[in-house]
């Protein structure tokens, strides 16, 4: 145990990598940005290595960084899980529990909830996540933020953000192949493939049908079934990804992601703020909502 290095600056280093963003780091733990700094520092002292450069606002994890997420997010994982378990039992009336899905969580939802904490300082959010639709217990949470068409059976739902994708890359990734045709880009381009064995959300195989018809086979440089992770290759300049404009957003307007020279893809369904009835009619829920809602806008 004398080996680990101290949980805060894990903490520190999980938020920064996926964020790419001291800033919005701090904000997700509800600290200053010098703390994270701080932290950041700490945890390259005590592991001997770089673990993030900056390129203009944004921040771009080492080798070694990426290495390291890959072996302690699992464990993270299950610390949080086992955690809220216990949590459940001894639950307050200062606590929203909410389930979504990891990617969603991480590049979208909590970088928000400091504003939400200004208004309620003593509000504690229990986010618990998981990939599919069908692991998403509405009835175990008081709220989630599922993607659909808006019907849940016995449900309220609020839809926050709209199905509408475009491909984005890194910047130097996005000039190479920028100029391509749908089907060049589709054939030639490094795809980064999003897997969905429920078949919920437009994908490249959609995204093809539409603006290249007639493509060959899809050059797929890596598949994965987590959006996060998708995002993320995409952040560090390993392919091309097709980014749901309501979430890839702050990525965009810092230059860290660049969407490609293609019209917006979209349906009318999207992610939905799901709850029963009565729980929209607190204060706290409806700030909730209201603080989502805004915080909404797509790319134009």
């Amino acid at each position: 145990m004398k080996q680990l290095p101290p949980l805060r600056a894990i903490r520190a280093f999980e938020a920064c990598y996926r964020l790419r963003s001291f800033t919005r780091a701090a904000n997700s733990l509800n600290v200053q940005q010098p703390a994270i700094s701080h932290q950041i520092r700490n945890l390259e002292d005590d592991l001997q290595t770089k673990l993030f450069t900056k390129h203009g606002a944004a921040i771009v994890p080492t080798d070694e960084a990426d290495a390291y997420y890959e072996a302690i997010a699992a464990a993270l994982n299950d610390i949080a899980t086992a955690s809220e378990r216990l949590r459940s039992s001894n639950r307050n009336d200062n606590e929203i529990s909410l389930a979504t899905y990891p990617g969603i969580a991480a590049y979208w939802l909590l970088p928000k909830t400091q504003l939400l904490r200004e208004k309620y300082p003593d509000l504690i959010m229990r986010v618990t996540t998981m990939e599919k639709n069908s692991d998403i217990l509405l009835e175990n949470v008081d709220c989630a933020i599922v993607f659909g068409d808006g019907n849940w059976k016995g449900f309220h739902a609020v839809k926050l953000i709209d199905e509408a994708v475009i491909p984005v890359a890194a910047p130097k990734v996005a000039e190479q192949y920028q100029h391509l045709s749908g089907k060049d880009l589709l054939e030639k381009g490094p795809i980064i493939y999003l897997e969905d064995e429920e078949e919920r959300w437009l994908g490249w195989k959609e995204w093809a049908e539409k603006f290249a018809p007639e493509y060959g086979k899809i050059n797929k440089l890596t598949s994965t079934s987590n959006y996060g992770l998708a995002i993320n290759q995409a952040l560090l300049g390993h392919g091309i990804a097709l980014g749901w404009t309501g979430v890839v957003k702050d990525f965009v307007e810092t230059g860290a992601l660049v969407p490609l020279n293609f019209p917006i893809m979209q349906t009318n369904n999207g992610y939905y703020l799901v709850a029963k009835e009565g729980f929209f009619h607190t204060e706290m829920s409806e700030n909730l909502l209201n603080l989502l809602r805004d915080q909404s806008t797509v790319i134009s």
